[in-house]
């Protein structure tokens, strides 16, 4: 199984926030391509009376989760993501590829955006009794292996147009001179209307705020690792003005730029 050791993205206060909890993230196997991006454990044992909120800008994805609350699925979240831990507990994720669900799922996607819905009235209650122990299970590949077995039924067919969906998003999320739909659909070499067809459909957020989400990481990441101003970020990130920067820290995270500096 191989280690994702890739660079972590879109964590608040990640160098003080990495301090409270311990992260694993692995790679799944080829079977899995095109619908699971990643397995992710997240494991924690706080002092008494000590907690932790622990805060992401995360991508558009479901994940799977198996917490001390049961075996949840997570919908694409729009904004800041909080969740408190405290005492001594755990996590397991499995982090779905950009629209892998879509076949499976009852409603438009749109329908689970900042939703958290039970994973049995998606997999089924036998899919959960049997993934409900592994949150006491230790072993990281192992656990994996389980969920492996346990999803390989639910596998879907990458067709094409969930294929083009996936692309433009990695093309949003890894191309900091994208700003404009208009910029994506030049790139993708299709119309505006087919990039907000394709959202819609596969992503249930607008392309306009998936660029607003992926250029406000490259804030968070810009004022993490580096001493800069919010205004010498403006500038990098060739926001219009500082209103704008502002704007989206305010709307998203919930709080200003000034404001998240002073928490560092």
């Amino acid at each position: 199984m191989k280690i994702n050791n890739e660079e972590i993205k879109g964590v608040l206060h990640l160098q003080m926030s990495e301090e409270n909890y311990h992260l694993r993230r692995y790679f799944p196997s080829d079977l899995f391509n095109g619908f699971i991006e990643q397995f992710w454990f997240v494991n924690w044992n706080l002092e008494e009376q000590r907690t932790h909120t622990q805060q992401n800008l995360p991508d558009p994805n479901f994940h799977l989760i198996i917490s001390n609350e049961g075996v949840k699925l997570l919908g694409p979240v729009s904004k800041r993501y909080s969740y408190k831990m405290e005492g001594v507990g755990r996590i397991i994720g499995v982090k779905f590829e950009t629209g892998a669900l879509k076949e499976l799922l009852p409603l438009p996607i749109e329908a689970y955006v900042n939703r958290e819905i039970l994973a049995k009235e998606i997999f089924g209650l036998d899919f959960v009794h049997n993934l409900i122990s592994l949150y006491e299970h230790e072993n990281d590949l192992e656990v994996i292996s389980y969920i492996h077995d346990s999803l390989a039924s639910f596998v879907q067919p990458i067709t094409k147009s969930k294929a083009i969906t996936q692309s433009l998003v990695s093309l949003i999320k890894n191309n900091e001179n994208i700003c404009t739909v208009k910029q994506i659909a030049s790139y993708a070499n299709i119309s505006s209307r087919s990039v907000q067809r394709y959202f819609s459909e596969y992503v249930g957020l607008s392309p306009k705020w998936l660029i607003r989400k992926y250029r406000l990481s490259r804030v968070l990441d810009e004022l993490e690792t580096n001493s800069v101003s919010i205004l010498d970020v403006v500038t990098q990130l060739e926001y219009v003005d500082q209103s704008h920067l502002i704007r989206d820290f305010k709307e998203i995270l919930g709080i200003t730029p000034n404001r998240y500096s002073k928490l560092k």
